[in-house]
């Protein structure tokens, strides 16, 4: 746990200096008409990743595809979806048979003069999880329990990086707290309890529009109309 807490304050903190560096080199070297930063209030948008993570009471590692959807309230703050499908694990001997799940929250965008974005934010969230159990009573075989519903809640710190006026890349780095805890006992076999706290990223590219089309219908006059998308 202490090795996953330095991790995160580690990516946390080199974002907050990269974007204050970069606030800072670039003070001067654009006309005021550009704004404060590249992204802005009205901002729509998606994205499709792959994702790997590790879960360390396990000690096992699994393979995700994701996807998010997201939309900025105000420069700085956007709330966002997500959506994680397991694949499969990726070690042998996993007893992890399904862990798909969703999330929703609230982010912060660290201020840039630039198309990078570095972010930080917390969501909670629902997994259909489903284990390989194994038999108590000597009999020397396993079963599959039920598909459990399993509150989670992550926090996550990553970055978007705009560089197109319809695309742009996104990187994640999040940390999820969740405990599984199998169905009530039957027939005499006894419940299971698993940690599947994990640590995951993920990569992938996003599509970008621009709600807010103008200054007139209320949107933000960036000037650098490469992410603005007319309809």
């Amino acid at each position: 746990m202490k090795r996953i807490f330095f991790t995160i304050t580690f990516i946390v903190t080199g974002l907050i200096s990269f974007a204050q560096s970069d606030t800072s080199k670039n003070k001067e070297n654009y006309p005021s008409s550009w704004g404060t930063q590249y992204v802005h209030k009205g901002i729509l948008a998606g994205v499709g990743t792959v994702g790997v993570g590790q879960m360390p009471a396990l000690n096992i590692s699994n393979a995700y595809v994701t996807g998010n959807l997201e939309y900025y309230l105000q420069r700085s703050i956007s709330i966002r979806g997500d959506g994680y499908f397991f694949v499969n694990s990726l070690t042998g001997s996993s007893p992890l048979v399904q862990n798909s799940g969703i999330y929703f929250g609230a982010f912060y965008h660290f201020p840039t003069r630039s198309g990078f974005d570095p972010l930080i934010g917390f969501q909670p969230g629902w997994s259909i999880t489903k284990m390989v159990a194994a038999d108590y009573f000597g009999n020397a075989r396993v079963y599959y329990d039920a598909a459990t519903l399993c509150p989670l809640a992550s926090i996550v710190a990553g970055f978007n990086f705009f560089g197109d006026k319809w695309f742009h890349i996104q990187c994640n780095v999040r940390y999820t707290f969740a405990q599984y805890v199998a169905p009530s006992s039957q027939n005499g076999v006894l419940a299971d309890q698993y940690n599947i706290s994990e640590l995951s990223f993920n990569f992938g590219l996003g599509f970008n529009i621009d709600l807010l089309r103008s200054p007139s219908d209320g949107g933000y006059d960036s000037g650098f109309n490469i992410n603005h998308a007319k309809f």
